[in-house]
């Protein structure tokens, strides 16, 4: 702690003296990216910890040790929507430093928690820190870098938010055995209050200040229109299409219709849902909930497919997907420059496809098929959605006038986070109906190991085919034409502004 205390310092009287106009945004990135580390890597790290947890706390609690990870999507989801006023209304910097303190005073409190509900109170409010973060992140890095660059420094921001969760599960399971799964949240206690300090020291304000009313009302409607689409998502995969389960999804669509109408109505709305009525908007963010899909697919289903098929352990089903995370990872700035210089469409049409080839070879897998094989598929799957992702994010930006530049990254990570939460539901409703007679123990002899193979190919084959309907909508982002005029649009922006 002294020698980082002693760094920032130092960077605290760089930021004073002033530093040179081209290091200097690379340096906040570098500072984002830090802090953006932990969030995402909480979203993952967890999940092999549910056991112990759950012999450690679990006895006599009221509440199931599942919402240890469901209270952490509720509270993300809850705070989503309002991010982007709250940014135009406070700035970018207060909101990012109050995040990541709020993060990290949730990690304390789930690192003491005497019982399971104070964990999952903590939870909350590391949800509550880590959903404000992401967005009001990514809404600083694109407004640090001029037009003809952002793709570029939003790839390489985004290796934080690929790398970190495909590090989450082995990371988990090293501190689980060696040490405590309290070590996990004292591990991102120390990385926030590090990011925090960061923060503090390097930090300054991008973007517009709008000093207006927040909707409370609009919030409101937008809390429990997600939270109860979150509740279906956790119902559905448990009970089936239950008239329960209709019932809080009619509920959820009730509310946000009311949303939208109220969110048109309004002056200084919630959320500028007139943000739609770009249509190179509007097919960006077909393009992330369908890419947002294919990743929590495949986050989601190939660790439980591999251990009841293959009879894998956590850690060996860990480093067998860490290196499509890298692939990731890798390609992302890649597919950020490309967009910079030849335009959105036809680096996200070639990741689209890249995605749903590999995706339609994980359906067609056998119980027999070799893990070498199964490793390039997924290598294959990732090149695609790194080339794929930040091109989508870009173009959604782009085409929008400066004054929606917070609200718009604030919809881009509630978009993921309604298509983590409908997309599994909707998957989990496949494997349910598909696996049909499969022993709930698991499956023992080789005709129930095929059977259940064939269960969860059927998931895959639906990805695939969302996946190849993505390019549809892939086709109407710009192309190099359509992008250099978007640039000199929010580049003569900028200079009217300055």
């Amino acid at each position: 702690m002294f020698l980082l205390s002693t760094v920032v310092v130092r960077m605290a009287n760089q930021r004073r003296a002033g530093l040179d106009g081209r290091r200097r945004p690379w340096i906040v990135t570098g500072v984002l990216l830090f802090g953006t580390y932990a969030v995402a890597m909480n979203l993952t790290v967890l999940g092999i910890a549910l056991p112990p947890i759950a012999d450690d706390l679990g006895s006599g609690a009221r509440v199931s040790p599942d919402w240890v990870i469901g209270a952490y999507f509720v509270a993300i989801v809850v705070v989503q929507p309002a991010v982007g006023a709250l940014g135009d209304r406070w700035g970018r910097r207060r909101v990012y430093n109050l995040s990541i303190a709020t993060f990290a005073a949730g990690s304390v409190l789930c690192t003491v928690a005497p019982t399971m509900t104070l964990l999952i109170g903590g939870r909350v409010v590391q949800g509550l820190g880590g959903g404000a973060l992401m967005p009001i992140a990514t809404a600083m890095v694109y407004e640090m870098f001029p037009p003809h660059r952002r793709g570029l420094a939003l790839g390489v921001w985004g290796i934080a938010m690929m790398a970190a969760p495909a590090l989450g599960p082995p990371v988990g399971g090293w501190v689980v055995t060696a040490a405590s799964w309290r070590w996990i949240f004292l591990l991102l206690t120390a990385v926030s209050i590090a990011g925090l300090l960061l923060g503090l020291a390097l930090l300054h304000d991008t973007g517009r200040r709008v000093r207006r009313s927040l909707d409370w009302g609009g919030w409101a409607l937008a809390a429990a229109g997600v939270i109860t689409l979150v509740l279906v998502s956790r119902h559905v995969p448990a009970h089936g299409l239950t008239a329960t389960g209709l019932g809080m999804a009619a509920a959820a669509a009730a509310a946000l219709a009311v949303l939208v109408r109220r969110s048109l109505r309004r002056a200084e709305p919630l959320i500028e849902f007139r943000m739609f009525t770009f249509p190179i908007f509007t097919a960006a963010m077909v393009v992330i909930f369908i890419n947002a899909l294919a990743q929590y697919a495949r986050l989601t289903y190939l660790p439980v497919e591999f251990q009841v098929v293959r009879d894998m352990s956590a850690r060996d089903v860990g480093l067998l997907l860490s290196p499509a995370a890298v692939a990731v990872a890798v390609t992302m700035p890649l597919g950020g420059w490309l967009a910079d210089r030849i335009g959105s469409r036809v680096p996200v049409v070639i990741g689209m496809v890249g995605m749903a080839v590999p995706t339609l070879a994980l359906a067609r897998l056998e119980p027999g098929t070799p893990i070498a094989w199964i490793l390039a598929v997924l290598v294959v799957q990732g090149l695609g959605m790194g080339i794929a992702m930040m091109p989508t994010t870009v173009a959604a930006m782009n085409v929008l006038p400066g004054r929606f530049v917070a609200q718009a990254s604030s919809v881009t990570a509630l978009n993921r986070q309604i298509s983590g939460a409908l997309g599994t539901a909707f998957l989990a409703a496949l494997l349910v109906a598909a696996l049909g007679s499969v022993s709930p123990d698991g499956p023992h002899s080789p005709a129930e190991i095929t059977h259940a193979q064939d269960a969860y190919n059927h998931i895959f084959l639906a990805t695939a085919c969302a996946l190849a309907a993505a390019v549809v909508p892939a086709l109407f982002l710009p192309g190099r034409r359509r992008m250099r005029c978007l640039q000199r649009q929010r580049a003569a922006e900028h200079e009217q502004k300055g």
